[in-house]
């Protein structure tokens, strides 16, 4: 199953984890690993190359492990936006797949 665990200070995302695998169907094949990545990805990019904000980005292949992180204040709350956006979008995936993806949030 993949988690993911998005981080909030008060009301505002700070960052966000996501680990594992879907186990949808066989490796190489399964669309909701490759959904979660393309969306996470996408995510990522904006953050780090588009708009250039203060985000910290990590990512492993075993364990499978994706955390992009604020390091620093975003005045333009874009940080935010964007990971609300990735977490209303993991969150459709969830209500459809539940036994593949469980999305969280915690306080931090």
């Amino acid at each position: 199953m993949i988690s993911a665990r998005f981080f909030l200070a008060g009301e505002q995302y700070t960052g966000c984890e996501i680990t594992g695998h879907a186990d949808y169907s066989e490796e190489g094949t399964d669309v909701i690993c490759a959904y979660v990545s393309a969306a996470v990805q996408t995510v990522a990019n904006l953050m780090t190359e588009i708009f250039r904000l203060p985000v910290s980005a990590e990512e492993t292949e075993e364990p499978a492990r994706v955390s992009l992180r604020l390091s620093d204040k975003d005045d333009s709350g874009n940080a935010h936006r964007l990971f609300a956006g990735l977490a209303l979008q993991l969150g459709e995936l969830s209500k459809a797949f539940p036994a593949n993806i469980q999305v969280t949030h915690m306080e931090v």
